[in-house]
C-alpha cells in the first residue's frame, strides 16, 4: 500500500484543520495563554474540518501553540492541523503540524468544502474504517443482554444480591445482532454478527453508538478495544466483560449511513492492500558505485567528511 502522505496522517489525528495567515509571532489572543516562542496569532482564513464548537471561527484571530520543531513566518499562509486547547473569550489550539497552503493540498484535504463539520465526521469514519477488523453493511435484527450477563443477573436476583451497587461508570453491555447484507473488510462466513456495545449514557460511554432494532447502515467492528470493568462492579458481571475475540463498536464513527459506503470501501481497500515492493534501483546503483579511494595509509578515505 502506498504510504499515506504526512498531511493525511495529520488530518486523521487533528480535529480542527484550517488555512490561516500568521499575524504575530511570540503573541497570544488570550490572557490565559503563556506567551512563548511557540505561541503565534493566526487569522483563520478558511476551515477545512472542525467540530461544531469551532465551525464558525473563519475570519477570526486565534492562538496557535506550535509543536516542537515547528517554525512559521509572519505574513505567510499555512494549513494548520490542530486540536482544541484553551477556550475563553477566544480560542487557543495546539498544532500537530502545518504545511504550505497550496491549492492541491487544500483540495486533497476537504471532503466537503462547504461543510467542515461534515468533513471532520468523514475523516473520523475513514480512520475507523482503516483500523476495523470487520466492516459489514446490514441491519440490526435484535438487541439483547449478553448471555453471561443475563445469567449473572438472574443468579444475583435468585440469591437476593440485587441491592449491591454497580459503579456509575459501568458500561451496561448489550449485544446487537446484525443481519449481514455484505462484508466489505475482513472475513466472516456467517449471515449474522454480534456486536457488544455499552448501553450506558455515562460520560465515559455516551458517544458510543446505541443500537436499536431496525437500524440500517455500515458497521465498523473492532476486537480487543473494551476496557476492563470499572472498580466496584459485581464479580459476576465483571466476568461478562468483553473478551478479546468479541466485536465492539465504541467510537461514534463506527456506525455510518449507507451513503458513506463508497468512501469507506476505498479506505478499507487501501488499508488491506499489500505493501508495494521497494524499488531495487537505488540498491543496484549503490552496488554499482566504484569503491571510494582510500588514503595513503589505507586507513580511511582521502576526502574530508563528517563524523
Amino acid at each position: 500500500m502506498p504510504a499515506r502522505s504526512p498531511s493525511k496522517e495529520l488530518a486523521a489525528q487533528a480535529k480542527f484543520v484550517f488555512q490561516g495567515t500568521v499575524k504575530k509571532l511570540k503573541a497570544a489572543t488570550l490572557k490565559e495563554v503563556p506567551v512563548t516562542a511557540r505561541t503565534v496569532v493566526v487569522r483563520c482564513d478558511r476551515i477545512v474540518q472542525a467540530p461544531d464548537v469551532l465551525s464558525d471561527y473563519a475570519g477570526q484571530d486565534l492562538t496557535v501553540q506550535l509543536a516542537d520543531g515547528e517554525k512559521v513566518k509572519a505574513g505567510e499562509t499555512y494549513v494548520f492541523y490542530t486540536n482544541g486547547w484553551i477556550f475563553g473569550e477566544g480560542i487557543a489550539v495546539q498544532s500537530l503540524g502545518h504545511e504550505e497552503a497550496t491549492a492541491p493540498a487544500m483540495a486533497a484535504l476537504s471532503f466537503h468544502a462547504e461543510d467542515p463539520v461534515r468533513s471532520l465526521r468523514t475523516q473520523e469514519a475513514l480512520t475507523q474504517a482503516a483500523s476495523a477488523q470487520l466492516i459489514v453493511s446490514g441491519r440490526v435484527a435484535a438487541v439483547r443482554l449478553p448471555p453471561k450477563e443475563a445469567r449473572a443477573r438472574a443468579l444475583a436476583m435468585a440469591s437476593g444480591q440485587t441491592t449491591e451497587r454497580i459503579s456509575e461508570h459501568a458500561p451496561l453491555w448489550q449485544e446487537a445482532v446484525i443481519d449481514i447484507d455484505e462484508v466489505h473488510k475482513g472475513e466472516h462466513g456467517k449471515k449474522q454478527v454480534v456486536i457488544r456495545f455499552p448501553s450506558s449514557t455515562d460520560v465515559r460511554w455516551f458517544k458510543a453508538p446505541k443500537f436499536q432494532p431496525g437500524q440500517e447502515g455500515v458497521f465498523m467492528l473492532h476486537k480487543g478495544q473494551a476496557p476492563a470493568p470499572a472498580a466496584g462492579a459485581k464479580k459476576a458481571l465483571a466476568a461478562a466483560a468483553v473478551g478479546s475475540e468479541e466485536y465492539t463498536a465504541l467510537d461514534a464513527a463506527d456506525f455510518q449511513p449507507l451513503e458513506q459506503l463508497p468512501q469507506l470501501k476505498l479506505a478499507a481497500d487501501a488499508a488491506a492492500a499489500p505493501p508495494s515492493p521497494r524499488p531495487a534501483a537505488k540498491k543496484a546503483r549503490r552496488a554499482s558505485k566504484p569503491a571510494r579511494r582510500r588514503g595513503p595509509s589505507g586507513s580511511g578515505p582521502s576526502e574530508a567528511g563528517s563524523n
